[in-house]
């Protein structure tokens, strides 16, 4: 290697998930460097916030759930605890789009028996589930998993919903494994998924003596949030990593040194832009294919093969009293019967207050998705999202605020085979001794996801 002092860890793309790996890094071993080389002018990928008059919108992911334990702590880790605010009551209230108006969805399993998105068949055939057999295909779809355990009258327009509010993608082409692994361990554990969960609440359940006093304990509430946004969270990230990080650091290649075991990252024209015993590739996994190709065309092609669903985020901003409908909640999703391109509308504002100047509602409404293919045009994108969403909410007048911003490539989606093939790029990798890969096209889309990924040395 060149000179005396020890070459840095590289992480390649300086997103939220390869922020936070070098951070850990850095933090598990202070005496080694750490370099963080990101192609755009800012750290933080598609995580970020924007103000604009007086509202507080956000690109990509807005909120944590209660139940996302290690981002919370990893928050908590960066001292920015204190900057954590909670969700309203409203969001426990959420509405579903069904044959064109808006149905609140069951907030309990009791007023399952009442809701109108379910026949009563359907509703008798979900209580059944703790006698299914377990199942045993590893490629079984997410629609085929939740027929086959709770029955096929809650795939539509319920869990269709649900995958579109998540993934932006189509649960009959989705590998229930991959997607949504806990629900598959909980019948593998536990030989059904109510039983599964009926015995993790036992395991939760406050003891006797302590129950008198948590009755009137403060509500658990379903969301989190950083005060100023998710912004936050990147800037606190890139002042604790300070130089280590460089933007406008394109790298075009990877190239094994066989000399030294070494990797050298190259940049147009192939300029070396550092090298290194030890790199993270925390991008996409369409980028890293194309970093790779040169190296091994195998893994260039599993990685290739992954793919993903153009959306955008629309901010919608206007005053109250334009909007018809019941806005104090968390939102609405849609069904893919729907005749919308609308994949769902947050109500921002009603769980989150801070985010809308007073008087004003903040709508944050998601389009795309398999159903929907997005032009490159945020103006175009802005105005369908507002002629979608007015129509449904029966909003009247024009926006105050109206901002889009399109992801292209959007959310990956673990097609059917996705394990098997992660176990074949597992074995690539393998063979290319200190290369490794992080990111949502892997293991998980949500940002308690990464920050797994990145406590994982």
């Amino acid at each position: 290697m060149r000179g005396s002092s020890p070459p840095p860890y590289v992480v390649v793309g300086g997103g939220i998930g390869g922020l936070l790996a070098a951070w850990r890094r850095k933090r598990a071993r202070p005496e080694e460097s750490v370099l963080v080389l990101e192609a755009s002018d800012r750290a933080g990928g598609v995580l970020a916030s924007v103000r604009e008059d007086g509202f507080l919108i956000e690109r990509a992911a807005s909120s944590l759930r209660a139940g996302a334990t290690a981002m919370l702590a990893t928050i908590d880790e960066l001292g920015l605890a204190s900057e954590l605010i909670e969700s309203s009551r409203a969001a426990k209230k959420k509405w579903l789009l069904h044959e064109g108006r808006l149905v609140r969805t069951p907030a309990s399993p009791l007023s399952l028996f009442s809701t109108p998105l379910l026949t009563a068949r359907a509703k008798l055939r979900m209580f059944k589930e703790p006698w299914v057999a377990r199942g045993g295909d590893e490629q079984e779809t997410l629609a085929g998993f939740v027929a086959r355990r709770f029955g096929a009258g809650l795939v539509e327009p319920m869990l269709d919903a649900v995958v579109t509010g998540i993934f932006a993608g189509d649960p009959r082409r989705l590998e229930a494994r991959s997607a949504l692994p806990r629900m598959v361990a909980l019948e593998e554990q536990h030989g059904s998924v109510l039983r599964g969960l009926l015995k993790q609440a036992r395991v939760r359940d406050v003891p006797p003596a302590e129950r008198g006093r948590r009755r009137h304990a403060r509500r658990k509430p379903a969301l989190f949030a950083l005060r100023g946004g998710m912004q936050q969270l990147v800037d606190r990230l890139a002042a604790e990593l300070g130089d280590s990080i460089r933007t406008g650091q394109r790298v075009e290649q990877l190239v094994r040194d066989d000399t030294d075991g070494s990797w050298r990252i190259l940049g147009p024209g192939g300029v070396e832009l550092a090298r290194s015993t030890s790199v993270l590739l925390a991008t996409p996994s369409w980028s890293a294919a194309r970093l790779l190709a040169r190296t091994d065309a195998e893994l260039a092609r599993e990685l290739s093969a992954i793919e993903a669903a153009n959306v955008a985020v629309v901010g919608i901003g206007v005053r109250r009293e334009q909007i018809a409908a019941d806005v104090d909640g968390l939102g609405f999703l849609v069904p893919s019967a729907e005749a919308t391109p609308l994949l769902g509308v947050l109500y921002e504002s009603s769980f989150f207050p801070h985010r809308a100047p007073d008087g004003h509602v903040l709508l944050r409404a998601m389009l795309g998705g398999e159903r929907t293919q997005l032009v490159d045009d945020p103006a175009a994108v802005a105005s369908l999202a507002w002629r979608e969403t007015s129509r449904i909410l029966g909003i009247s007048g024009a926006p105050r605020l109206l901002r889009a911003f399109l992801h292209r490539p959007g959310i990956p989606q673990y097609r059917p085979g996705h394990a098997a093939r992660l176990r074949r790029i597992d074995e690539r990798l393998a063979k290319l001794p200190g290369l490794a890969l992080a990111g949502w096209s892997y293991r998980g889309i949500a940002l308690d996801d990464r920050a797994r990924e990145a406590a994982v040395d």
